[in-house]
């Protein structure tokens, strides 16, 4: 079954190296910096496969990728966690080899294999010595249309899946917080249901439904294979056409979602749960990631609560001693989705004064220019990102996929930087005028049981 990790999301990639250097830059130096250009080869089989491959030998290894477009905003209402569900049956077994018998040839072989599923894509990786990338290739050609589905694995799985979700969020003090948030925020939109699903969908669906869901998305024609590493670029093509172009096309994958239509008044949900200290989360609608207004909306999530210098963190951690922890953060998705504020509050404070100071550094974002200090911070912090990512094949690998799959364009990899510099003080005051208003705002309260 899938290993679990951590969630990853780009948007908080902290992780420490060379790129510590660049935290002490001047902003024009932020600006000026050109990353080397990645050289991407692309190829499209005749049955709809992309391919993207980026060549690189500083260590003998290769990451080997497969994005399938397919997350929990493809699932109808009443089939939900199914995208999450493959994520771990992907694992069980197909008409070739046994259960296991995948992460069993990766793992022998000296590498690390695993999954993740989002609202928007699943995929699925293995970083392996160069000379493996052959079986790495037929192991994931297999999968992509040969995996055995039966009721033994399906049951299993779905159990493991019921016993993550409890773990993971029906057992954790505010673990179901955000589950509740989404369900108001969102109305008709699939982003207001988690990628984990329900219990009761899980025990509703059927082998006949989750053979459907794979036919119908995991196919080649919605899939993205990422190849980045140590191999030689002619070789690794003909690997690519060999094992994957045989695969048949599947029938065209239809992404019908709906809109979700503007909020127009502020929403409100009181919670009681067994927890030892009050909260607060509000959340504002935000365009997608990718657009214009997101750039300055992920500068401005620096700001507020990138490292305990930031904003919010000073004002309700350090100066009012209010909170035990406060950040804000977006979660930038294929459509539109939320921008979050939230705070765990010390005893003796209530959600409603929490709420009051940090609403104060929201409007404090739009009545005053941010300071060019602030400013270049956030984009030392940015480019620190950029760099690090491109450090090992897995990570770079992870960048491009996203940029194929959700961005829709590979060759943002290296030009989204520029982006990102681009922003300047007036952009930011402009979003956070524009979204950061209470019509547009939904906002959970979170109350200890018996207090």
């Amino acid at each position: 079954m899938a290993k679990t990790l951590p969630i990853n999301k780009r948007t908080f990639l902290s992780r420490l190296g060379i790129a510590l250097a660049v935290l002490s830059c001047p902003i024009a130096m932020a600006e000026g910096v050109r990353l080397p250009p990645t050289r991407i080869q692309s190829l499209v089989l005749p049955n709809g496969l992309q391919a993207l491959l980026v060549e690189q030998h500083e260590a003998p290894v290769v990451s080997v990728q497969v994005w399938y477009h397919v997350g929990s905003k493809d699932e109808a209402p009443s089939k939900t966690g199914f995208a999450h569900l493959f994520e771990h049956l992907m694992f069980q077994g197909t008409k070739n080899i046994g259960p296991e018998g995948f992460s069993d040839y990766i793992v022998r072989s000296g590498g690390i294999d695993n999954a993740n599923t989002t609202e928007d894509y699943t995929v699925f990786w293995e970083t392996i010595p160069s000379s493996v990338l052959p079986v790495a290739l037929w192991l994931e050609a297999d999968r992509m249309r040969n995996l055995e589905i039966n009721a033994r694995a399906f049951d299993t799985e779905r159990e493991v899946v019921k016993e993550e979700r409890r773990t993971r969020f029906d057992n954790q003090p505010y673990g179901t917080v955000i589950e509740s948030l989404y369900q108001l925020a969102f109305h008709v939109h699939p982003y207001r249901h988690m990628p984990i699903g329900s219990m009761e969908d899980l025990d509703r669906a059927s082998v006949d439904d989750i053979r459907a869901f794979y036919d119908t998305y995991y196919v080649p024609n919605n899939a993205a294979l990422v190849i980045v590493g140590d191999f030689e670029p002619g070789a690794a093509e003909t690997l690519v056409r060999k094992y994957f172009a045989p695969l048949a096309r599947g029938k065209p994958v239809e992404h019908d979602i709906p809109l979700e239509p503007p909020q127009t008044s502020p929403r409100l949900l009181k919670l009681t749960r067994h927890v030892a200290l009050p909260a607060f989360v509000a959340a504002y609608h935000m365009p997608a990631d990718g657009t214009p207004d997101a750039y300055p909306l992920r500068v401005a999530a620096r700001i507020l609560s990138e490292g305990e210098s930031s904003r919010i963190y000073q004002r309700l951690v350090y100066d009012k001693q209010m909170a035990l922890q406060a950040q804000s953060a977006g979660n930038f998705t294929e459509d539109p989705n939320l921008f979050f504020v939230l705070a765990i509050l010390n005893a003796g404070f209530t959600p409603a004064q929490g709420e009051a100071v940090m609403n104060g550094e929201l409007e404090r974002l739009k009545s005053e220019p941010v300071s060019a200090e602030e400013l270049s911070k956030a984009k030392n912090q940015i480019l620190r990102d950029f760099v690090v990512s491109r450090e090992g094949v897995q990570s770079l690998g992870e960048e491009l996929g996203y940029a194929a799959v959700v961005l829709k364009d590979p060759n943002l990899l290296d030009s989204e930087l520029a982006r990102f510099m681009a922003v300047n003080a007036e952009d930011i005051q402009r979003v956070a005028r524009k979204y950061f208003v209470p019509e547009n705002s939904t906002t959970l309260e979170i109350y200890p049981a018996g207090k």
